[in-house]
């Protein structure tokens, strides 16, 4: 690997000058130039949401809005895009100039270095798209909230009872209220009930407020109907909210159960101080961040140093392994395409793991990239030492299993050509 580097550093005006020229040479002509370079991520972007996201409905979590789902596959299609056009471009570079390296005294490891310069270089055009939308959405753009009630707690009986799309009971009804996506700091609801339904009689509510912690998405509030002895007949429970904190507006403020009267006896029915009535976080709330730039985004030029380092050692090894066997760059296609799809981009990675697959994850080391990129860029997380470190670790070691290989080789390339 010394040599590898030692090469390299010996002709880095020479590197440049490539790098330089083929940055140029993307868009020679073109009246948009470089401006391709944001819009090829963002169509990309529409594409596969409209696939993963609306046809396959693939989530990111219950609580999670389009527009968080949109920025994370923004984030990882931007940089499986330049990743990918490394490799496979490197891949073929000895062949695409076999003119330089058998006419004249060149060094041949400038070509893959170069390709994945400029590959990665134009990746980090579209960055300030990622970086401004996280800044507006995550900092000065509150999100819409809303109070809704699940579709199984429309339907309420006396008895602490509600009913499921199926017919089945759940112990007691919720609503729920919300935001469009978790907010950087808490916000209050006030909260206020009606309908036909008497509160403290025929239901129990007894929270007038409710604060969503700062990066809460979302809480359940219990509503508990109680069971007497008349017959009413059927009631109504509204829940609304009369105000919020933090500049948040409403897309929808009021919600209604339906409470039916229940024909069990008394006895049957659960006492009500037994009910859980405290409002609750849903699941995974713990683990949910909201959008946000932070101190950690100096990381970002090492992280695409060392992505640089893994895509280099790859590409310069099929660069090389390609003169032995003409397949290899086809097959490099095929297997890229299985790769970006093996890798949590447009679905989230608990799908992998609840489907038994969850040593995929650890043997990816893209998803380990990806997913430390992603922390930077989009929540403002210092990228976990463990994923970025075993990255590190393995583009180091390729890098050096890879410099050796090409270096071995080097001397008969131009007869290979």
């Amino acid at each position: 690997m010394s040599r590898f580097v030692a090469t390299l550093t010996e002709h880095r005006t020479l590197l440049r000058d490539f790098v330089r020229r083929d940055l140029r040479a993307r868009y020679v002509g073109s009246s948009m130039g470089f401006f391709w370079s944001i819009i090829f991520p963002v169509i990309n972007l529409f594409l596969f949401m409209f696939v993963f996201r609306i046809l396959l409905r693939a989530r990111w979590g219950d609580s999670m809005g389009e527009l968080e789902v949109a920025l994370i596959m923004l984030a990882g299609i931007m940089v499986w895009t330049g990743f990918s056009e490394a490799v496979s471009r490197s891949t073929s570079s000895l062949l695409e100039n076999a003119n330089l390296i058998q006419k004249v005294v060149f060094p041949a490891v400038i070509l893959p270095v170069y390709i994945t310069s400029s590959a990665l270089l134009n990746m980090c055009l579209g960055l300030p798209i990622v970086f401004a939308a996280v800044a507006w959405f995550g900092h000065l753009s509150p999100p819409t909230g809303a109070i809704e009630t699940p579709v199984e707690a429309v339907e309420v009986w006396e008895g602490f009872e509600a009913a499921d799309a199926n017919g089945a009971t759940i112990p007691y009804p919720r609503v729920f209220v919300g935001l469009e996506r978790a907010w950087s700091a808490p916000v209050t609801f006030d909260l206020a009930y009606g309908g036909t339904a008497e509160r403290g009689v025929d239901y129990l509510a007894p929270h007038d407020q409710l604060v969503l912690p700062e990066g809460t998405p979302r809480m359940y509030l219990p509503i508990v109907p109680v069971r007497d002895r008349e017959e009413e007949g059927d009631e109504t429970i509204e829940v609304r909210v009369t105000a919020t904190s933090g500049g948040i507006e409403l897309w929808q403020s009021a919600t209604t159960l339906n409470l039916h009267d229940s024909m069990l006896p008394v006895e049957e029915t659960t006492p009500p101080d037994a009910v859980a009535t405290a409002p609750y976080a849903a699941a995974g709330s713990d683990q949910y961040n909201p959008l946000r730039l932070g101190l950690p985004l100096i990381t970002v030029p090492l992280l695409l140093a060392v992505l640089a380092v893994f895509s280099t050692a790859l590409g310069a090894f099929f660069a090389a392994f390609n003169l032995y066997w003409r397949d290899t760059q086809h097959l490099i296609g095929v297997g890229l395409t299985v790769w970006m799809f093996a890798t949590p981009i447009f679905y989230p990675a608990f799908l992998v793991e609840a489907a038994g697959m969850e040593g995929l994850l650890l043997i990816n080391p893209m998803h380990w990239f990806i997913d430390a990129f992603r922390d930077v860029t989009l929540y403002g997380l210092w990228p976990d030492p463990w994923l970025i470190g075993g990255f590190t670790a393995l583009s180091f070691l390729l890098l050096g299993i890879s410099g050796r290989f090409f270096a071995k080789h080097a001397p008969q390339f131009s007869d290979l050509l």
